[in-house]
């Protein structure tokens, strides 16, 4: 395939058995580009929704959505060092399996973790501890006897099936939440242990399974990557802000506009998104987006100034 010149996002269904890195790699031979970034690592054993910046869009990841929907199948009565089915099998416990809880029990320790909850990472997870991935130390023995807990959010949980000693569940959560951790701590608070045997991340902000595309198919059909080019529009969720030519030309070199200088009809859009808020800037022209502006108060009047510009005018 010749070499894609573009500015947007891939909605990639990652299959099991390779790493976030592995994907990009992949499609930086399938596009051409260089310039390829991701929003979210699914470990190896996961599947589902990873998104893919090309090119200059590698410069807006931060602005996505960052809330994330999964299916995840945990098996309760087993315990790996991983908190995933391919670690290293530390305890298996067969009441699981014998004696297991109801339906009913399952269901209630999982609403404890629905909201704002305090998490553990897994030893076995990317974050840093002292400069280091955790995962690095785990594997050298030099892993911290105890780990920091985080904040992070579950907006909902449910079960969705219950066939002991497994159970499917759907979960959508704020960005950094491990599934892995859900699955170890309920099979704690159930008593037998739990680790999680499957995983599908259902979607990633505006991204969902059922518009992704699989390596597979890209590879086998070479006009079929522009066809799932997703365009920044369609990618990131911001208030957008139509400014005239003059305008647009201005925030591409850098400079700032105060209120004069937005367009008509704008002033409801300003509004909306608050102070220090970010909009989404689009030439009357060409009716593109081109730029990430940010909204400032200046003695009491808004202005806009370019965070991230992405496109010519």
């Amino acid at each position: 395939m010749p070499q894609l010149a573009t500015t947007a996002f891939l909605n990639i269904d990652k299959p099991k058995g390779i790493t976030s890195h592995d994907v990009v790699n992949r499609v930086r031979r399938l596009t051409g580009i260089k310039q390829v970034g991701h929003a979210g690592t699914l470990d190896p054993m996961a599947t589902g929704v990873m998104v893919v910046a090309l090119g200059k869009a590698c410069r807006l990841l931060r602005f996505l959505a960052d809330d994330k929907s999964y299916k995840a199948t945990i098996t309760l009565g087993l315990v790996t060092d991983t908190d995933d089915i391919e670690g290293k099998v530390l305890h298996e416990n067969i009441s699981a399996t014998i004696s297991p809880p109801t339906e009913e029990v399952v269901a209630g320790h999982l609403r404890h973790f629905q909201g704002t909850i305090d998490q553990i990472p897994p030893y076995f997870s990317a974050i840093h501890v002292d400069g280091k991935r955790l995962y690095e130390m785990a594997r050298a023995g030099e892993a911290p006897p105890e780990i920091k807990a985080r904040s992070v959010t579950i907006d909902s949980i449910g079960l969705l099936s219950y066939a002991p000693p497994a159970l499917t569940i759907r979960v959508h959560c704020s960005k950094g939440t491990y599934i892995r951790s859900i699955a170890r701590d309920l099979g704690q608070a159930l008593g037998l242990g739990g680790t999680l045997s499957a995983l599908v991340r259902e979607s990633s902000g505006r991204f969902h399974l059922d518009q992704a595309t699989s390596l597979e198919e890209l590879a086998a059909d070479s006009t079929l990557l522009m066809d799932r080019l997703v365009n920044i529009e369609d990618a990131i969720n911001l208030p957008t802000l139509l400014v005239d030519d003059s305008c647009a030309r201005r925030l591409t070199m850098g400079q700032q506009l105060g209120p004069a200088d937005l367009a008509p009809g704008s002033e409801s859009i300003v509004g909306a998104a608050g102070p220090s808020e970010f909009v989404l800037v689009v030439s009357a022209a060409s009716q593109r987006a081109f730029c990430i502006g940010r909204l400032f108060d200046l003695d009491g009047q808004k202005c806009l100034a370019p965070e991230v510009v992405f496109a010519d005018v």
